[in-house]
């Protein structure tokens, strides 16, 4: 009879450490925060819980929306360069100038619209990753902190592009700028990479996309894009802003695919450790079955 109590205790103790079971923390708050500081978990044995669904589809969305912003900027490219070449082979009307200028507006007011619900649905996707990257592994990343990483980051770029960048005509001061939006964004990348850490991924596509990030904003800081040009430039200039604007486009293009493939790997990361560790609980209850089996049937053949 030692031996079944034994080897129920030890089925019992098996079924507890499978998916079904939540996991429960017996540590106080501070102990809690200590551990999310250091980066430990404060669960000994936490269960696999499977992803919540959406990542996927939130992931085409933002692919989808970064795709339509590098369009748009291909778009106003074209349209600058067909009015720079009619206006060097026989001039351009004032009427053509201003359904020009009007066409313009419409695209910059576009990829504003874009660009902010592109920033609402990568928020809910930081926000879903660091959830599922907690349940599956038991590592836990705090998903309210992960998404309003984003828009602070966006605001520092913003506001030193805004005073340092376009506000001096020093160039010193503008490669500060530079620099300082370029640490807004290792900080953020450094919030993701927290994630892939606890998800176990790739760091590779994510250190791809900031690297194109900081050459998009150095691009965007120096030579300009679709949401910079304004009216007072003169039509001689639009042959070099179209180029701008068609190499802006293409690097744009190279930072969707970097950060499509830096989301899925999370994704992948985050399934692949649900799977081994829901397979391992699955394989310490079937041991603790068989044990339970093979000690009663060994109690019944002695009795």
């Amino acid at each position: 009879m030692n031996d079944v109590n034994v080897t129920t205790e030890r089925l019992a103790s098996a079924r507890d450490s499978t998916t079904r079971a939540p996991a429960s923390s017996q540590s106080g708050p501070w102990k809690r925060l200590v551990g999310r500081l250091t980066g430990a978990s404060a669960e000994a044995n936490p269960a696999a819980v499977p992803p919540l669904p959406g990542a996927a589809e939130l992931r085409i969305t933002i692919g989808v929306m970064l795709g339509l912003l590098s369009l748009l900027s291909v778009g106003g490219a074209i349209l600058l360069l067909l009015v720079w070449q009619q206006s060097r082979a026989s001039g351009v009307l004032t009427t053509q100038l201003d359904r020009t200028w009007d066409l313009l507006d419409t695209l910059q007011l576009i990829e504003r619209w874009v660009a902010f619900g592109l920033v609402l649905v990568a928020m809910v996707w930081i926000a879903l990753a660091a959830l599922n990257a907690g349940r599956a592994t038991g590592v836990r990343r705090n998903p309210v902190v992960a998404a309003l990483s984003l828009p602070a980051c966006l605001f520092g770029v913003w506001w030193l592009g805004n005073e340092l960048v376009a506000g001096s005509d020093d160039w010193a001061d503008q490669l500060g700028g530079w620099l300082g939006q370029v640490a807004c964004l290792a900080v953020f990348a450094i919030v993701i990479d927290r994630i892939a850490n606890a998800a176990d991924s790739r760091h590779g596509p994510w250190r791809t996309a900031f690297m194109v990030s900081a050459v998009f904003l150095a691009h965007l800081q120096f030579l300009g894009g679709l949401s910079t040009i304004e009216r007072a430039d003169a039509v001689d200039q639009w042959g070099r802003y179209g180029a701008y604007l068609l190499i802006g486009g293409l690097i744009q293009v190279v930072g969707a695919l970097a950060i499509n493939e830096s989301e899925r790997a999370i994704e992948d990361a985050t399934l692949h450790r649900y799977e081994l560790r829901s397979r391992f609980s699955e394989s310490l209850l079937a041991q603790a079955s068989m044990h339970a089996r093979s000690a009663a049937a060994s109690t019944v053949t002695r009795a």
